[in-house]
């Protein structure tokens, strides 16, 4: 596995953890996450790599400064059937939307699941481009977000034109 980052013109560093085209971890620009993402996960070899395949470089962009749904391959392979079900349905969320946990936990089938899809999206290992930031709480309250806190996720939603002021 290999790591490398990427330089946005929205939000700066992306640092990435991919095979071939694959990404498994993304970070805004935080080295040490993705070394202890690797290590908690007992990765064996995690080789920095000074530049990024070039279609997934345009993809994080794409992503990042355009807004774009990022629609290539995902590595979700240490993440558990709930929590896949829950980070493949965030992604099909269009840019500027937003869901709140309920409606996610319905999504997938588990209506009463909203606290546990909330739990799912806090370990997601692909923040931008599984876009767990268009998952709000009930009653427009915008709530967390684990790669830059709520005032990211406010800055997220807002680039991809979401109506960030009604937010609580």
């Amino acid at each position: 596995m290999r790591w490398s980052s990427v330089t946005t013109r929205r939000l700066g560093a992306v640092v990435v953890a991919y095979i071939d085209q694959c990404p498994f971890f993304v970070s805004l620009g935080v080295p040490g996450e993705v070394c202890a993402w690797a290590q908690g996960l007992a990765i064996p070899s995690l080789v920095w790599d000074p530049h990024a395949p070039r279609a997934l470089r345009a993809a994080l962009r794409a992503v990042v400064d355009r807004g774009q749904r990022y629609a290539g391959p995902v590595g979700l392979v240490h993440e558990t059937p709930f929590q896949q079900a829950v980070l493949l349905a965030t992604r099909a969320i269009p840019c500027g939307e937003t869901r709140t946990y309920g409606e996610m936990a319905a999504a997938i089938g588990r209506p009463r699941a909203a606290r546990a899809v909330g739990s799912a999206l806090a370990a997601n290992p692909l923040p931008l481009l599984i876009p767990c930031h268009r998952v709000v709480g009930a009653g427009r309250r915008l709530g967390f977000y684990s790669d830059g806190g709520p005032d990211m996720k406010r800055r997220l939603l807002a680039y991809e034109g979401a109506d960030v002021a009604s937010f609580r």
